[in-house]
């Protein structure tokens, strides 16, 4: 790989220490650019075990004063390893990469949706319908328990804001640890809480998505009847415990006393036709956390259905999941043959990990195999992931979502 073609380079280190960790992965990627470039901005994801202020100072100290915007996650994925914890993962842009713009909006505490339809109507003034943008949230409200910011408000808020702009979104929900207990993002300048942040990529940038799944139906059509939040109380007017018991086979009290990753279940919303054969691209999935035998309810990730919501609830496949991130990397390569790629950028549902499901394959493999030689390959582990899907950009669970960007020739 001919990484002055590239221009983007890629830094990744293991320390406990953060400024360390951080100051290696600057200096890798650092040494890494041509020397006609000068750096520009870097987007950096990092275990959620650094304090953040030590991990800004350590990329600091070798990148300057440029912007550096993304976040923590329960893990960084890099062509080499999946980590999580002590790591650190940069990819650096040269000057002449520079973003059209990144600004960070606050308040998600108090309302998602004005949060994100300020986001919109910035982006409103400033982006094209195929201009990408990279946009990366805190994912933990308070805890614990763990309180979310809910993805799916802050995405409808933001289409509120564009109007009819329709541009690339990708980005995620960033989290430190699997047990959803801290999250924060980089905004360019500092680390901060309850807040978004949005990178517009130059318009020399093209982005090719694509998700990778791994659920199937393991029942018919649900209605929700009564929800509460991420509380799903009834479907079909019976509790919600109840009928998912049912539906799987398994003894309530059974299905009650599973914990994560033992409780691996989702539910399932279908998007377009009902009746159309099984395509897993067409469901957004919320992945169920806990239960609750007291008031029969499932609790979910998001609280993002409501009562008339259809689902169906959805079993977790683990072989499924390393076959769809084969097969669908495979055909975007194809997809992208004869162009060349400037890096690669994938976000992974934290479930999704090795360390949290307890899987004996890595379901990344077949993507960092067949990227990681062909370009800088920088992911991690997220709360959420935000992908395009049926004509807009929307927030997903027990996801994996590639984007590869290639020289736009527009």
């Amino acid at each position: 790989m001919d990484l002055n073609s590239h221009c983007v380079t890629l830094g990744q280190a293991r320390h406990a220490d953060p400024f360390t960790a951080a100051q290696r992965a600057a200096l890798q990627a650092h040494n890494q650019l041509p020397a006609s470039e000068t750096p520009g901005w870097a987007l950096t994801f990092a275990g959620g075990q650094h304090d953040p202020k030590r991990l800004l100072s350590g990329l600091r100290a070798v990148l300057g004063d440029i912007p550096i915007v993304g976040g923590c996650g329960a893990g960084v994925i890099t062509a080499t390893a999946t980590l999580t914890g002590y790591e650190c993962g940069l990819l650096l842009f040269p000057a002449s990469l520079n973003p059209v713009n990144i600004f960070v909006v606050d308040g998600l505490e108090q309302d998602e949706a004005v949060t994100g339809r300020r986001m919109g109507e910035t982006l409103r003034k400033i982006v094209r319908s195929d201009t990408t943008v990279l946009l990366f949230y805190d994912s933990v409200r308070s805890g614990p328990p763990p309180i979310l910011h809910v993805g799916s408000c802050l995405m409808d808020g933001l289409y509120e804001g564009l109007g009819e702009l329709r541009p690339n979104v990708i980005g995620a929900g960033m989290l430190g640890d699997m047990e959803w207990s801290k999250s924060y993002i980089f905004d360019g300048q500092q680390p901060c809480k309850h807040a978004a942040v949005a990178v517009v990529l130059p318009h020399e940038l093209a982005s090719h998505v694509i998700t990778t799944h791994g659920c199937l139906p393991a029942s018919d059509f649900l209605e929700i009847t009564r929800i509460d939040g991420a509380r799903v109380l009834e479907l079909n007017r019976r509790p919600a415990l109840a009928v998912a018991a049912e539906r799987l086979g398994i003894p309530r009290e059974q299905l009650a006393a599973l914990r994560l990753p033992q409780l691996s279940l989702t539910l399932g919303e279908k998007y377009g036709d009902p009746f159309a054969p099984f395509d897993d691209g067409q469901y957004v999935n919320r992945l169920v956390i806990a239960v609750d035998l007291d008031d029969d309810a499932l609790i979910l990730f998001e609280a993002d259905f409501h009562v008339g919501t259809r689902i169906q609830l959805m079993a977790i496949d683990p072989q499924r999941m390393i076959e769809s991130a084969q097969r669908q990397t495979e055909a975007l390569l194809d997809q992208l043959a004869g162009q060349s790629l400037v890096f690669g950028l994938y976000i992974d549902c934290a479930g999704r990990s090795m360390a949290f499901s307890g899987m004996e394959e890595d379901e990344t493999t077949p993507v960092r195999e067949q990227v990681g030689t062909l370009c800088p390959l920088l992911g991690f582990y997220s709360g959420v992931e935000i992908a395009p899907l049926l004509g807009r950009a929307r927030p997903l669970d027990w996801t994996g979502v590639l984007a590869l960007f290639t020289r736009s020739t527009a």
